[in-house]
């Protein structure tokens, strides 16, 4: 019988087989070679400074790093540790960076920050080698938001009202202590302040420097502990110590908070949101940002945080960012109700862009019961000198105009008045029968009403929203479920912006890749 066993002798598991080129070991459809596809013609060295390169040791290749840190958020690993494992692991991270000495996560963590303010124009660069290669349709632009939560305690929150109430008290207790300040400064000599609405730290810093020199030229000794009894001039100067203080306290708080009604203690940019994920279910308010992106062809061109969490206010800057970056307006940015508004219909009309954005009563407009109210004040009807009728056949005639001061694009409020709603028997139903019985329009809002009805009902209209249902629902859903990020990790606006360029870079190169052997299959 013949001996099949074969005999290897000075055999090491250690030991080097061929073939030596990692490259013959991956697949064909590796997600490494869509990767280095797209990011041949993309010159990565110039979001680096290597003015001092030649300083101290040599560094590890900045490059490499880079590579690694975008290919991992291609393939969902996103942390500095996982991507300092898969350095070290993953043949597809060994053949990206050549072998190179791994890198340490914190080294990682460094580059990241290196390229923190670059990371916009690399996504945006990445996005034109992607429109190189597949055509999209640029001139259409899905957009939509999501509150996503701050990597902030839910219980660390400052409320801009309660800073303002506990302010306004202090105020008061200022003006009911000045008596006594001024008495001591009548006795030594100095002049009595007065009596104000407000006050500031600078000024009660300066009532504190004059207690400091009765202070010195009185040669008073300040006393602590049980026992022992404060004299007057020591109570006074502790006082308007602890005022300054709380005063100082509070204007550092508004100034954090801005324009915002409330902000975060371990993350000052994060703002108190309602979320859509309440484990709680009782409504409960986390700190966290505003983001919204665009979406055209199923890739996210553009993103952006913001700290207001009211989407309307969100559309004009972030369309403004999107011209910047691609030096075009999207003719046709397509957005549900959060962003239909007069200011940002104007907007569009004065970039040339068209209105389709839903505003707040556009769904209820179709139901049968909204157009049959003959109580709202839109179905009034109308009679032959043009003034509005109500139910109960009494006038709604204009009374006045004026231009409102919050809007930039001279909105004129028109007001209507109900000419007498003495003893009319509908004044309970009529929801126009407020105490002024008055209503308020905007002039030129109805036109713009139109306008919009007759762009969402077209044909081109209804293929647009359903795409933006699919698309922009469809990019939050993937960045959400399947790469599973739902907090951020950093803090600060700066912070999280990186954050989400890493996440749309991925987003994008993973969709090219995808898209790409869809094709071929």
């Amino acid at each position: 019988m013949e001996n099949t066993i074969i005999y290897q002798e000075d055999y090491t598991t250690k030991q080097l087989i061929l073939p030596m080129d990692i490259g013959i070991v991956l697949q064909e459809d590796s997600e490494v070679y869509s990767y280095l596809e797209l990011m041949k013609g993309i010159r990565l060295e110039k979001y680096f400074d290597f003015s001092n390169q030649g300083i101290g040791r040599n560094r590890k290749n900045r490059l490499q790093i880079i590579n690694a840190i975008l290919f991992g958020q291609m393939v969902n690993v996103r942390s500095t540790r996982q991507i300092a494992n898969a350095c070290r692991n993953d043949i597809r991270f060994l053949y990206l960076t050549g072998g190179m000495n791994p890198p340490s996560h914190t080294l990682i963590n460094e580059v990241i920050n290196e390229m923190n303010l670059s990371l916009e124009s690399l996504m945006v660069e990445i996005n034109q080698e992607i429109m190189k290669r597949e055509k999209i349709e640029i001139e259409k632009l899905y957009v939509d938001g999501t509150k996503i939560e701050a990597d902030a305690n839910k219980y660390t929150f400052v409320w801009t009202k309660q800073v303002i109430k506990a302010r306004d008290k202090l105020y008061h207790k200022i003006n009911k202590a000045e008596p006594k300040w001024n008495e001591i400064f009548k006795e030594y000599g100095y002049k009595e302040i007065k009596e104000k609405p407000t006050y500031n730290s600078r000024y009660l810093e300066k009532t504190r420097n004059r207690m400091i020199g009765i202070v010195d030229k009185q040669g008073v000794s300040f006393v602590y502990g049980k026992g022992k009894r404060k004299m007057a001039i020591q109570r006074v100067y502790e006082q308007i110590t602890e005022y300054r203080d709380k005063l100082a306290d509070y204007e550092e708080k508004l100034k954090i908070a801005g324009d915002r009604n409330s902000y975060s203690k371990t993350d000052h940019d994060a703002t108190f949101m309602h979320m859509k994920e309440d484990h709680m279910k009782n409504a409960q308010l986390k700190p966290g940002y505003n983001v919204q992106i665009g979406v055209s062809n199923e890739y996210i061109m553009m993103v952006d945080a913001y700290q207001n969490r009211s989407d309307q206010k969100t559309f004009e800057p972030f369309l403004e960012k999107y011209n910047l970056a691609y030096d075009r307006y999207p003719m046709y940015p397509v957005a549900d109700a959060g962003y239909g508004s007069y200011e940002n219909y104007r907007y569009c009309q004065s970039k040339g862009m068209a209105l389709y954005q839903k505003y707040n009563s556009w769904a209820k407009e179709k139901e049968k019961k909204y157009k049959t109210n003959s109580f709202r004040f839109d179905n009034f009807k109308i009679n032959n000198e043009g003034t509005r009728i109500c139910p109960n056949g009494r006038k709604y005639p204009e009374v006045g105009r004026y231009i409102s001061n919050h809007s930039k694009y001279n909105k004129t409020m028109i007001v209507y008045e109900c000419e007498s709603c003495e003893g009319c028997s509908l004044k309970k139903q009529c929801t126009n029968a407020q105490e002024n019985r008055q209503s308020k329009i905007i002039e030129g809002w109805d036109t713009l009403r139109e306008e919009v009805r007759n762009n969402l009902d077209s044909p081109l209209g209804i293929e647009l929203r359903i795409q933006r249902s699919i698309q922009v629902e469809g990019a939050f859903g993937v960045i959400k479920e399947d790469m599973k990020f739902r907090r951020f990790t950093r803090t600060g606006l700066t912070g999280i912006k990186t954050e989400l360029y890493l996440i749309v870079i991925g987003y994008n190169l993973k969709k090219y890749h995808n898209k790409k052997y869809r094709l071929i299959s």
